[in-house]
């Protein structure tokens, strides 16, 4: 079994990693970890180190000799769906590289919500004919635009969840119920009375239906447009490189990883925004079907791309898959001890402040701790000087 799964290690390292392989294992010292597969679980079958050196991690950290890094990106950062998590990341990934991000104007976190982008949305730090690397906050998705700023060689990604926890979690943050004094079963018995209700009022930041959708550009006018929303789907389909999904997270940051062609470090990240299980509705299968049959351009979205991604786990292999996520959560918790000294309870949500989601307290001497914690309060001070030295 040893003689097999060295075989194994060996014939996947690069040259040089053969040497450096080769090196340690006749100075006697053993392997790091092997697991195998169990259904959806990684169990650990031992535990052998060389040295201090995590070969196979070495190897699952490394990128690919056949790809190339990327540093035009699009992330679609999608309403309700765990993005502030991939969004950190990203802001992360971008200030480690010294890449530039386009912000928008106004010291705002987020590009008006009730529009399309467009280029003109993002402050000036560059010259109008300049291209940034990177776009990351909220905003709708707009190919031509998003091309202006970019250019079309930008790879696109984004993360979607499914409708029914989208939709109560933004009921719940909006505080729907609060506005409207319905509560989400009685909303469900008239939903597009309560729709546009809220519409008409146009106090919130994107329409209570079809939330994923419409921050891919799809128009409220065409909810029920068959043939628009076919077509939303199949460009979709053919301008994204990558759609993660929320609830395989840490399969989605694997993903990433290769899409991005990047160290298995600058995708560690952690879950931001969480809330507490118990504020979260208790739905039954009849609720759960009105919002799935109201919300059905964002089912057929979630479904389309739920196996898509499925695809993509199985062709990037299952067993490689699950020795990567296991390297990826050995590592957070690595930067979690180092990096968080703290959990702490906030009060968020729009209107009335009562949702309560957990908060990390963080090492703020660490440099790289702050990246990882809240990237967002570096972000503008950061885009200064690159301005400054791109524009020379």
């Amino acid at each position: 079994m040893a003689a097999h799964l060295m075989a194994s290690c060996y014939n996947n390292l690069r040259y040089r990693q053969r040497l450096i392989l080769v090196a340690f294992c006749l100075g006697g010292f053993g392997l790091m970890s092997v697991y195998t597969s169990h259904g959806n679980k990684s169990v650990e079958r031992n535990s052998l180190l060389i040295g201090e050196v995590e070969v196979i991690a070495s190897a699952t950290n490394a990128t690919n000799s056949k790809c190339s890094h990327q540093k035009n990106i699009l992330f679609l950062k999608t309403h309700k769906c765990g993005s502030t998590s991939v969004y950190h990341t990203i802001l992360r990934y971008g200030m480690k590289k010294s890449l530039s991000i386009a912000l928008p104007k106004q010291g705002n976190r987020w590009f008006p919500k009730w529009m399309l982008f467009q280029r003109n949305m993002v402050a000036p730090f560059l010259p109008d004919k300049d291209r940034y690397n990177i776009v990351c906050h909220h905003t709708r998705y707009n190919k031509a635009e998003i091309d202006k700023t970019l250019g079309k060689g930008a790879v696109r990604f984004s993360i979607i969840r499914d409708p029914v926890n989208v939709f109560e979690s933004y009921y719940k943050y909006y505080k729907i119920e609060n506005r409207i004094r319905v509560n989400l079963t009685t909303f469900y018995e008239d939903p597009s009375h309560y729709f546009y209700l809220l519409l008409k009022s146009k106090s919130l930041d994107l329409p209570a239906r079809n939330p994923m959708m419409y921050d891919f550009g799809l128009e409220v006018s065409d909810f029920d447009n068959k043939t628009v929303i076919e077509r939303k789907l199949k460009s979709i389909e053919k301008e994204f490189d990558l759609l993660m999904i929320a609830k395989h997270f840490d399969e989605s940051m694997i993903l990433l990883q290769q899409l991005l062609c990047c160290a298995l470090d600058d995708v560690v990240g952690f879950k931001i925004n969480s809330r507490f299980d118990n504020l979260k509705e208790i739905m039954n299968d009849s609720l759960k079907q009105k919002i799935r049959e109201w919300n059905w351009a964002d089912q057929l979205l979630y479904e389309r791309f739920h196996r898509i991604f499925y695809t993509k786990v199985q062709r990037h292999g299952t067993s490689k898959m699950s020795k990567a996520v296991s390297q990826l959560q050995r590592k957070r918790e690595k930067y979690k001890a180092r990096c968080v000294d703290g959990i702490n309870v906030k009060n968020i949500g729009k209107k009335v402040k009562t949702a309560k989601i957990l908060v990390y307290k963080g090492n703020s001497s660490d440099h790289e701790c702050q990246l990882l914690l809240d990237p967002k309060e570096l972000i503008w001070n950061y885009m200064s000087p690159i301005s400054v030295k791109q524009s020379s």
